[in-house]
């Protein structure tokens, strides 16, 4: 293993984990209690400021403004618990002053003023918080007839919500639950439709004391999960818990809209596809094939990247169902390790290898932090794993452990895939990020800016070589998976493709998911969320520098590097014949073929350019050719002119 010649800084996790400082507020409230003196509650509301803002690093990566949402929610933190320490602190107090006799009168005439103080303490903050959270906060909600855009189930939402616009975060739990749809009038009922055109007309994105509750619920030091509980606990138990909850579902209900490629990530398109919104068919933008070919792009853009090649170790850390891993052994003869903590994502990796007759490959069902000490990989990828890590442990153990386990510092790549946020968030973002942490991906606290993850690679002794946004990849991905999700919707309600658990069935378990697709295509299409590649390199002076200047090495995405493959026998092989309502894949449609016709299949290892003669010949004629247009474009335009003339 290396011995880093770059330092790797790591902060201390334990005193900025909020169930500690949830346990130091205890502490500290008690002791106030006892003292009985309402003077330390000003000096107690400052430290909890202090503390609120000095656990919380990302909300600074997030935040331009002191007035962005993160910062304020952050705030909020030490006004609910001062609010909280106020009213428990006069109880406490009248307690104290009745106790002796439980005689109000005569209480009253020994201690009028310690009890008017007391009262006051357990009444007026409480009162104004309710006063401006409903008088001022949720006042100015008016919006024009909602039914045009929504069906209410429910008399009460009707009444209430008929001529007010909805905070987005309670219109998603209403939705979810049945309570509205969306009208057949409008968009023809389609959920992304009515959303990405019509949704600033019926929702806001206030605040409700749904999500205060939720928010505060992350302090209590309980394993939650699935919409409850505290979701930021990383020791190795709760994130097993937390894969098992969202990936064990079945590999058929991922099938269901991830498609054949069976990726979860974003892939890379080279065209812009085609969509239901445009052409109003779900099943035939399902069948395209055009997100089975983003994927293998991806793939192929990620081992290009990393300059993978015929032999070398890779190592895949959260490698899903396994794509990239046989991909790098298939494509590029590379001895491909993946590792995951999935049962159901190592079933299929290990299915779909055999089915594919893919060899070089082998997946590791265990956390990264258990990988065997005496393992080592050439080149390390981690494709929107670093999101689950957990703020406290990106830098160590996360990094650290992808540093440790690199066979050469000098040699040695990295490439992390991640999806974050924009810089300066709004409300907007806010909400779509809260459903996101509370219903898709619990404990997934470590999506930020792309600025925090280029300082914690920087802390951990990488030195970062590229960043490529590729966000409206991730739009195209997702909205691909939504047209997928809304192809097979009868089949899902039917219980042909069992995607059920045992905290989400039936109508409730598509909703959730149309809803969650929907939304994030809207959200990474305007920027919201976005997704990074970003690759890196031990931070050392003798590194191979010279490999990122090397054409031949350090080019992607080009033609001559261009390939395909048929995901879908492998896929067949795995799943039931229940899981396929319709075929898809690369090779599904005679369009896709026609395309995969003129491709050339990618070689195994890097294809080498042609020489710099051929090259220079080539770039000339080009040149020439060009020139010779344009001055007969000129000319055209010229005889056109005086034809005017």
């Amino acid at each position: 293993m290396l011995a880093s010649q770059s330092k790797c800084i790591l902060p201390s996790p334990f005193w900025r984990h909020p169930v500690h400082l949830l346990n130091a507020h205890l502490l500290l409230f008690v002791f106030l209690v006892f003292v009985r003196s309402h003077r330390p509650f000003f000096l107690y509301f400052c430290i909890t400021c202090f503390l609120a803002l000095h656990q919380s690093p990302p909300i600074f990566a997030v935040a331009t403004r002191w007035t962005d949402p993160t910062i304020v929610l952050v705030m909020l933190i030490p006004v609910l618990i001062a609010l909280v320490a106020t009213f428990g602190w006069g109880t406490y107090s009248l307690y104290t002053i009745l106790a002796p006799d439980y005689d109000v009168a005569a209480a009253w005439d020994a201690s009028q003023n310690e009890t008017l103080v007391a009262v006051a303490f357990m009444t007026v903050p409480s009162l104004l918080v309710a006063l401006v959270y409903n008088f001022w906060y949720h006042s100015g909600d008016a919006c024009e007839d909602t039914e045009q855009f929504l069906v209410f189930h429910n008399d009460k939402l009707r009444a209430l919500y008929k001529f007010r616009k909805i905070p987005m975060c309670e219109f998603y739990e209403h939705f979810v639950d049945g309570d509205i749809s969306f009208s057949k009038d409008c968009e023809g009922g389609d959920c992304f439709m009515c959303l990405d055109r019509h949704r600033n007309k019926f929702v806001n994105y206030k605040v409700t004391m749904r999500q205060v509750k939720w928010l505060l619920s992350q302090f209590i030091p309980i394993r939650g999960g699935f919409g409850h509980g505290n979701s930021s606990m990383k020791d190795v138990e709760s994130t097993t818990k937390e894969i098992a909850e969202h990936y064990d579902r079945g590999n058929a209900f991922f099938h269901a809209f991830m498609g054949d490629a069976m990726n979860y990530t974003s892939g890379i398109f080279k065209e812009i596809p085609q969509f239901h919104s445009d052409h109003g068919d779900y099943q035939r933008s399902a069948a395209d094939g055009t997100l089975e070919q983003a994927q293998f792009n991806k793939n192929q853009t990620i081992c290009d990247k990393l300059q993978l090649k015929k032999g070398e170790t890779m190592l895949d850390i959260g490698c899903g169902w396994g794509t990239l891993v046989r991909h790098a052994a298939r494509e590029y003869g590379a001895k491909a390790t993946g590792v995951t903590l999935s049962k159901e994502g190592k079933k299929y990796c290990d299915d779909a290898a055999t089915a594919e007759k893919t060899k070089n490959s082998e997946i590791l069902h265990m956390d990264y932090r258990n990988i065997p000490a005496d393992r080592s990989f050439d080149k390390i990828a981690s494709i929107e794993m670093a999101e689950h890590v957990g703020l406290n442990n990106f830098v160590d153990p996360y990094l650290k452990e992808i540093r440790e386990r690199m066979t050469s510092e000098t040699e040695g790549a990295f490439l992390m895939q991640v999806a974050g946020l924009r810089q300066g968030s709004n409300w907007e973002d806010v909400a779509w990020g809260l459903f996101m942490n509370k219903y898709i991906f619990p404990g997934a606290d470590a999506s930020t800016p792309l600025n925090w993850y280029v300082r914690q690679l920087e802390l951990a002794g990488f030195a970062v070589q590229t960043v490529e946004k590729i966000g409206r990849h991730y739009s195209y991905t997702l909205h691909k998976w939504y047209d997928n999700w809304m192809s097979r919707k009868t089949a899902i309600l039917s219980g042909d493709i069992d995607a059920e658990r045992e905290t989400l069935t039936g109508e409730r378990l598509f909703r959730m998911w149309e809803f969650f697709l929907a939304y994030s295509v809207i959200a990474s299409g305007q920027g919201s969320a976005t997704c990074w590649q970003i690759l890196a390199h031990p931070n050392v002076y003798d590194y191979n520098f010279d490999r990122w200047v090397d054409a031949d090495e350090s080019m992607y995405g080009g033609a001559d590097r261009a390939g395909t493959y048929d995901y879908q026998p492998g896929a067949e092989a795995v799943l039931s014949d229940k899981a396929f309502t319709h075929k898809t894949g690369s090779k599904s449609t005679k369009s896709t073929k026609a395309t995969s016709a003129k491709k050339k299949t990618r070689a195994k290892t890097p294809v080498k350019k042609q020489s710099a003669k051929k090259s220079a010949k080539k770039s000339a004629t080009k040149s020439a050719t060009k020139s010779a247009t344009k001055k007969k474009s000129t000319r055209t335009r010229s005889s056109g002119r005086k034809k005017k003339q």
